[in-house]
């Protein structure tokens, strides 16, 4: 089944209100138990199958099970592709016994093949470098990820996200909205001509020639600086330029000194994360970073 969901996703969960004893039964004078101990909003987010605490919350957190948010997407897929024809493969994460989730979708009918782009004698070698459409589903059950549906390009090679900052983040909801997350047909279209829109971008890229300190002063403004700030582990900005500039040395030999070869860099840097802490946190923080760091004014003046 190209659209099957692991059954590590089926789970269900329990509220459990929390509680404190109280000055009474401290003094062992307590008439019964709702004086012994004092209930307080905050109610613990609990498996049924393992026991395994996932969240603390407020009343007002909703839980949405993981296995109902991959079914509606798969739904609105189904409705757009004849899936016994197109080949999708699809695969779920359960992070930290449940706390989080993460799917992806990918599409290999659409894939951009890189030996197409072989104007002015810029080629890529090799017919395994291709770049597909990627549908990322996130949720959790602790708070620290809302729901979200968003399109992104993935490539092959390496698995490094393309994310393109004008489409990337399509919808997102957090836990203590009534209204479940929507995502429709039209939003699943307008993904499909956004990747391909990619080919073109990629294209430009490839074409336009950066030198070694462009790109050093891009990292230092961006993604080291940034980084440095909001880190998730123990990095100082001299760790992340080194990670960055290990990374450019490999994607400059291999596709010159180009932007093609700058984004290389930084999805590379955002999908392999090197750290103490944990790898999906950190690589879905920086894939945002790096999504920002295309709307600088810094990138935009190596691209222009």
């Amino acid at each position: 089944m190209s659209l099957e969901i692991s059954k590590d996703v089926y789970f269900d969960c329990d509220r459990k209100q929390l509680s404190y004893e109280s000055k009474a039964l401290e003094e062992c004078n307590a008439a019964d138990l709702d004086e012994a101990y004092k209930k307080v909003n905050r109610y613990a987010i609990v498996r049924k199958d393992t026991g395994d605490l996932l969240g603390i919350h407020t009343d007002d957190y909703i839980i949405r099970p993981y296995a109902k948010l991959a079914e509606s997407v798969n739904e609105v897929v189904r409705k757009c592709v004849d899936i016994d024809k197109y080949q999708i493969t699809t695969k779920d994460h359960v992070y930290e016994s449940g706390k989080k989730y993460r799917r992806d979708i990918n599409f290999w009918d659409d894939a951009i093949d890189m030996q197409n782009y072989d104007k002015n004698g810029m080629h890529i070698k090799g017919k395994e470098e291709r770049i597909i459409p990627q549908i990322r589903i996130y949720s959790s059950m602790d708070g620290r990820w809302g729901q979200q549906i968003m399109w992104s390009s993935v490539y092959v090679v390496c698995m490094n996200g393309m994310v393109r900052p004008d489409w990337t983040f399509v919808v997102y909801n957090k836990h203590n909205k009534r209204k479940d997350i929507t995502w429709g047909i039209e939003d699943f279209k307008s993904g499909l001509v956004a990747h391909k829109e990619l080919g073109e971008d990629l294209f430009k890229m490839m074409q336009k020639e950066v030198t070694n300190e462009d790109v050093s002063n891009l990292f230092k403004k961006t993604l080291a600086s940034e980084y440095a700030r909001n880190s998730l582990v123990d990095h100082t900005k001299a760790n992340v330029m080194k990670d960055l500039s290990d990374a450019w040395v490999k994607y400059a030999l291999k596709y010159g000194l180009t932007l093609f070869a700058v984004y290389q860099t930084a999805t590379d840097w955002a999908s392999h994360p090197v750290t103490k802490g944990a790898v999906h946190n950190v690589s879905r923080k920086r894939e945002k970073q790096v999504a920002e760091m295309m709307t600088s004014s810094q990138w935009m003046e190596m691209a222009a």
